[in-house]
């Protein structure tokens, strides 16, 4: 995935007012919308905006959100004094997902589940 041509970085991250996570239902506590692009199959671009939750259940093993998960278990709402690590922490985690792509096998198994009614 790279960033759409001509189009700013703009990254959205929010902590109030959260859905829940889309994996596991339970409360996120962060999400990140950011503007992406793809080539289709016909070589095409495509334009559009990913959100990307963090899930204290989901996102625990993950290497990129491991420190921010911790940072952010331990801060409270009016907490200022990590804020330039929680800061660090978030962005290191946004430029690791930003690039992350879908496993095209899990895809095609779910697209398979869906037609036949399992999902």
């Amino acid at each position: 995935m790279t960033p759409p041509s001509g189009h700013a970085r703009n990254t959205d991250v929010r902590s109030a007012a959260l859905p829940p996570c889309r994996r596991c239902g339970s409360p996120a506590l962060l999400t990140a919308r950011y503007p992406h692009s793809w080539l289709n199959r016909a070589g095409d671009q495509v334009v559009g905006i990913k959100e990307t939750i963090l899930c204290p259940g989901c996102d625990a093993n993950d290497p990129a959100a491991t420190e921010l998960l911790a940072l952010l278990g331990r801060m409270s709402h009016d907490d200022v004094e990590h804020l330039a690590t929680l800061d660090t922490l978030a962005h290191a985690w946004l430029e690791t997902i930003r690039h992350r792509t879908p496993d095209p096998a899990d895809l095609d198994d779910e697209a398979s589940r869906w037609r036949t009614g399992d999902l």
